[in-house]
């Protein structure tokens, strides 16, 4: 199944629930679309941070901030990505060694990356808003995660939210399967194949 619209994990959450009755669009004045709105986009947020999705994962080099901030254990202050939900690994450009790095806060109040790299790429989960690039167990996870969230102003039930977020980490259980069978961490080439048939 594709998910291709907000409204879909709208009737996904409310079937979770046992509410058999398809919302139509998730624009309209219903209550229960009222209460899934005043969620979502922090479920969203919740979910993309929670997991390090494929789906959701980018590489950008940082740049310096302005000011540099002091601090015993890092020389340099780089700037937060504003679409990164969750930094995820740094390393220097070039070079694929994974680098310590902390968050934090500015004086001003900005989140900054700290690091001991001078040209420092990260690797983060950044936020998607567009439902139609949502893979399908992203959108099962939040659809689950929606309605443990919601069960008991919607149903009036606890136990079925809990079940829902039951659901929800099983749904993350698989996510990690599926996640690691995109990519490769070994090289088949010619000459191993020949080694191996040695």
């Amino acid at each position: 199944m594709t998910i291709t619209s907000k409204v879909q994990i709208y009737n996904i959450a409310l079937n979770t629930l046992g509410v058999s009755t398809p919302l139509e669009n998730a624009n309209s004045s219903d209550n229960k679309v009222i209460l899934l709105n005043n969620y979502y986009d922090l479920a969203r947020d919740f979910v993309l941070k929670d997991f390090d999705w494929n789906f959701a994962s980018v590489l950008k080099e940082l740049s310096l901030c302005s000011i540099q901030e002091e601090n015993s254990q890092y020389k340099y202050t780089f700037n937060y990505p504003n679409d990164c939900i969750c930094a995820r690994d740094i390393f220097e450009k070039g070079c694929y060694k994974l680098e310590k790095f902390s968050v934090a806060s500015s004086l001003s109040m900005e989140k900054i990356i700290l690091c001991n790299t001078l040209h420092p790429v990260l690797r983060y989960t950044r936020k998607i808003d567009k439902e139609i690039h949502y893979t399908c167990e992203f959108a099962m996870a939040l659809a689950y995660y929606l309605a443990s969230l919601t069960s008991n102003v919607i149903c009036g039930s606890i136990q079925k939210g809990e079940i829902a977020y039951e659901k929800y980490k099983q749904i993350l259980k698989r996510a990690k399967l599926l996640n690691a069978k995109e990519g490769a961490d070994f090289i088949f080439d010619d000459e191993t194949y020949l080694d191996s048939r040695g």
